[in-house]
């Protein structure tokens, strides 16, 4: 049974994209999915701030500060946040990225940001980047240590969002095919964002109200989409990835520590998602989003 959160909250996606289109789904649609949006009122209780300002060096914090950025509202259409919302949301984005140099997958971070979506104008080091790319490099980089070397074949994502973890990992495995499960119109994105980047190769896209995928998988992830679950859901899920996984596989999550779902009234926490069966790998306190935890299991 499909919660109330997620109905509501695929109402919202539906009317940005009948406002908007897909032209810039990395500024509408993104904040609803992992693009952190940074409000000066509450930058003092930010976890993610402490986290930034303690971890990346003085001298890169310092020249993430002063390089200067463009804030026009030209550049930063539909956003219509003030100038001080939108330099700190490219200082975020930067220190992020310092971040992700640090200890995220090499190749994530050497990736380009696509075009496609209309990116946020933050450059950096000479190049374009993003949140979602700094996230996606530390994410993917404990994926490559829970799978210890091994190039998965066949990946499965629950909860995509736009597509930006998938673009990463099919990047940088260009042999695995990759299945997505989601609702729409988020699925409608993911598959508009991948076939346009990946027009080529072994995709697919599962209605998550009407079907499970079937397809066994090396691989299998879920970001920050669980906890929007009803317990019913949360439940198939973990039966599913019991029963899909490969000998050897990982499952790998990033989910609140702790979160009530205000629409339904549901309060996990990151205990709730285990998957059943799966041997831990390793459990802790996510990099910059402190309040999530991320854990790996093998089966």
């Amino acid at each position: 049974m499909t919660s109330e959160f997620w109905v509501d909250l695929a109402e919202t996606h539906a009317n940005a994209l009948d406002d908007h289109g897909l032209a810039t789904v990395k500024r509408v649609q993104a904040l609803r999915y992992f693009t952190w949006r940074w409000s000066p009122g509450r930058l003092r209780d930010s976890h993610q701030a402490r986290y930034l300002v303690r971890n990346v060096p003085a001298g890169r914090l310092l020249r993430a500060l002063v390089a200067r950025s463009d804030l026009s509202d030209r550049a930063w259409q539909p956003v219509t946040w003030v100038r001080l919302e939108r330099w700190l949301f490219v200082l975020a984005s930067r220190l992020a990225w310092e971040v992700a140099l640090i200890r995220g997958s090499r190749e994530v971070v050497a990736l380009p940001e696509p075009e496609l979506g209309g990116p946020f104008p933050i450059d950096w080091r000479g190049r374009l980047i993003s949140q979602d790319l700094a996230n996606t490099a530390l994410e993917v980089a404990a994926n490559q240590a829970a799978l210890v070397g091994r190039a998965p074949k066949r990946i499965l994502e629950v909860g995509a969002g736009y597509g930006r973890t998938a673009y990463a990992l099919l990047s940088i495995v260009p042999d695995a095919a990759y299945t997505v499960v989601d609702i729409p119109p988020a699925l409608d994105i993911s598959r508009w964002y991948l076939t346009s980047l990946f027009p080529a190769r072994d995709l697919t896209f599962v209605d998550a109200r009407t079907a499970d995928p079937e397809e066994a998988f090396d691989l299998a992830l879920s970001i920050s989409s669980l906890a929007e679950m009803s317990r019913a859901d949360v439940e198939r899920y973990l039966a599913l990835f019991a029963r899909l996984a490969t000998p050897g596989a990982v499952v790998y999550l990033k989910q609140w520590a702790r979160w009530r779902n205000p629409v339904d009234g549901i309060d996990y926490t990151f205990e709730d998602f285990a998957p059943r069966g799966g041997e831990p790998i390793f459990r802790r306190k996510a990099p910059i989003q402190t309040a999530f935890i991320e854990a790996a299991w093998h089966f």
